[in-house]
């Protein structure tokens, strides 16, 4: 009976596993730019069994489940005009570089929730956590006549700020991207090098929402609460047989 408390104990394990990401989804739906995570499953390493009756009488017999991976998706979300000139929205693939103001680690976000940074007597572009903004190049973009400003036709800018100034980088394979915390990707051997776009399109004065739905996430929940139950059906029941099966020595 101990195989049952096996596979019972990791259909549980990975259920509140799934049951967290569902969880991490709903609390972004607010969240710029948030990408939705997916848990995957896979089961564990099979083994068969001689039932008797034959040498083709084989009963597989599992060993239970495990999360194979937390995947991303990374489905376009729709655009809120914000009508605030340094809000930028990317169209299509990529991300823009952030570059950490303390430790100088780049990651890579598609929130385009930017802002102005003094740092001495220099004015960078910089995210809502402060850290900098890179152009294509990978150099910080520094603004210059940072005073807010009206043109004859009513569109707000501050001071130099241009939206194609900035860096936005793709990747061979985006889904290889490592989570990073704070919305932010760091890239990894699978993932590939960041490749700078020549000619992105951006939408200034627009954010990208954030692609969670709800309804979905809550189906999903359903399933994962159903899922953890069952596994936990099949710890009790191994338990009970386990029982039976002292009680008769």
């Amino acid at each position: 009976m101990i195989r049952g408390f096996y596979a019972g104990a990791s259909c549980m394990v990975s259920q509140q596993t799934n049951m967290n990401t569902i969880a991490n989804n709903i609390a972004n739906i607010s969240t710029t730019a948030y990408k939705p995570q997916q848990t995957a499953f896979s089961a564990l390493m099979y083994q068969n069994i001689y039932g008797g009756g034959g040498e083709e009488n084989y009963i597989a017999g599992g060993h239970g489940v495990r999360v194979q991976k937390t995947g991303v998706d990374f489905t376009q979300g729709d655009l809120q005009n914000t009508n605030i000139p340094m809000d930028c929205a990317i169209i299509g693939d990529g991300f823009f570089a952030i570059e950490n103001r303390e430790d100088g680690t780049i990651t890579y976000t598609r929130d385009g929730n930017f802002q102005l940074s003094m740092d001495g007597s220099n004015t960078y572009l910089a995210n809502a956590a402060g850290n900098y903004v890179l152009d294509a190049e990978g150099a910080r973009i520094e603004i210059h006549g940072a005073d807010t400003k009206t043109d004859t036709d009513g569109k707000t800018t501050s001071g130099d700020f241009d939206s194609s100034k900035l860096g936005v980088y793709q990747f061979p394979n985006q889904y290889g991207l490592e989570l990073a915390g704070g919305n932010q990707y760091r890239p990894t051997e699978i993932s590939g090098e960041a490749e700078a776009v020549e000619s992105p399109e951006i939408k200034a004065g627009y954010l990208e929402n954030s692609r969670v739905q709800i309804g979905s996430e809550l189906v999903r929940m359903i399933e994962a609460s159903k899922g953890f139950s069952f596994g936990s059906k099949i710890v009790q029941t191994a338990d009970e047989m386990e029982k039976v099966i002292n009680q008769l020595r």
